[in-house]
């Protein structure tokens, strides 16, 4: 069975956020992952040569940001340039410099980002979206679920935060990235290959540093296919850095208004560098439901419930005090409704 090596990270445009997956077959991995390495190091010399202020001890107080802090400390301690697609779009952060009133600036950039974006066709890299508009979004505010916090009342400690369970519930951001994961695991299964899977670790995937549920639901049929899954900072991981640029583009060519300036060069990079990379998911249906949590679900809805129910009582608040009560309290959920965790499902 054949492995691959997929690599997640969002983009927002507008209020809209996409979620994008490339995907590296394992033969390639290693070379994508120098030439993507070799790229940085060719970005840092010419960066040296050109004398951006990032590079320069003598400009640090022209830091206007914390995140030009600590990539200038980053840097100068042996580290290599991000490939940020946001940052080389608009010349900002690391890649800031003052302007000269030239095309050059922008051109350079515009040239490392397409040098970037050269990697997926020529290692047969493919990728996968998931998106959630802002429309979606309203409908989801619109007709909320059952109040999750509720529910889960009899388990919840009382140093667990009933708001953060509540924003949880609600978070876009968490219910796209399941969402595509459990894409993800089907396409596999279609497709008849294994993954490893990297997943951006930003301040919204705090939660899913130390998760079990993708263990736990594995003897009972859900995510078989899934090996691994890593959250990592996007510095340290070059194919995270790989599907920011994909994502990064798609987004600016779906999302931006039609007379925006910048969506026709987005269009031209996807149609140039990506149209023949896409591969669509497979629907995963089921997997909203407006009738109550722990009420008859199919695979796909269990999984979120899963997810949703151990975020809650493990990743909302609590001390290591309540730590051992609070997994206590999850083995009873799970022991109560053995149609959910315990694999008697529809599919």
């Amino acid at each position: 069975m054949k492995t691959t090596h997929i690599s997640v990270d969002e983009s927002e445009m507008g209020g809209h956020i996409l979620l994008g997956a490339v995907v590296v077959a394992d033969k390639h991995r290693y070379a994508v992952e120098r030439a993507l390495t070799a790229l940085r190091r060719r970005i840092l010399r010419e960066m040296n040569a050109i004398g951006y202020p990032i590079l320069d001890p003598g400009c640090a107080f022209q830091d206007r940001t914390s995140r030009q802090r600590t990539e200038r400390a980053r840097l100068a301690a042996g580290g290599l340039p991000e490939l940020h697609a946001a940052e080389l779009w608009s010349g900002d952060e690391v890649f800031w410099m003052e302007r000269d009133g030239t095309p050059r600036l922008r051109d350079r950039h515009l040239g490392w980002l397409k040098a970037t974006l050269q990697v997926v066709e020529a290692y047969e890299v493919t990728y996968h979206l998931n998106a959630l508009s802002l429309e979606r979004q309203q409908v989801m505010i619109q007709q909320p679920e059952a109040d999750l916090a509720i529910t889960l009342e009899p388990w919840l400690t009382k140093d667990i935060s009933r708001k953060k369970v509540g924003a949880l519930q609600r978070d876009p951001f968490v219910r796209t990235l399941f969402g595509l994961m459990q894409g993800l695991e089907r396409a596999a299964h279609q497709q008849g290959q294994r993954y490893h899977l990297t997943v951006d670790r930003g301040k919204k995937n705090e939660m899913f540093r130390s998760f079990d549920t993708f263990s736990t639901l594995k003897p009972h049929g859900s995510w078989q296919r899934m090996e691994s899954i890593h959250f990592e900072h996007s510095h340290d991981a070059v194919l995270v850095q790989l599907a920011d640029a994909v994502t990064y583009v798609e987004a600016k060519a779906t999302w931006l208004a039609h007379e925006h300036l910048d969506r026709a060069l987005a269009v031209r990079l996807r149609q140039q560098y990506l149209r023949r990379a896409y591969r669509p998911l497979p629907p995963v249906e089921g997997n909203t439901r407006l009738d109550g949590f722990f009420a008859a679900p199919t695979r796909a809805y269990t999984e979120l419930m899963a997810m949703l129910t151990e975020m809650a009582l493990l990743h909302c608040g609590g001390t290591a005090a309540s730590l051992p009560e609070r997994r206590a309290g999850l083995a009873q959920i799970m022991a109560r409704y053995p149609e959910v965790f315990q694999g008697v499902l529809r599919p």
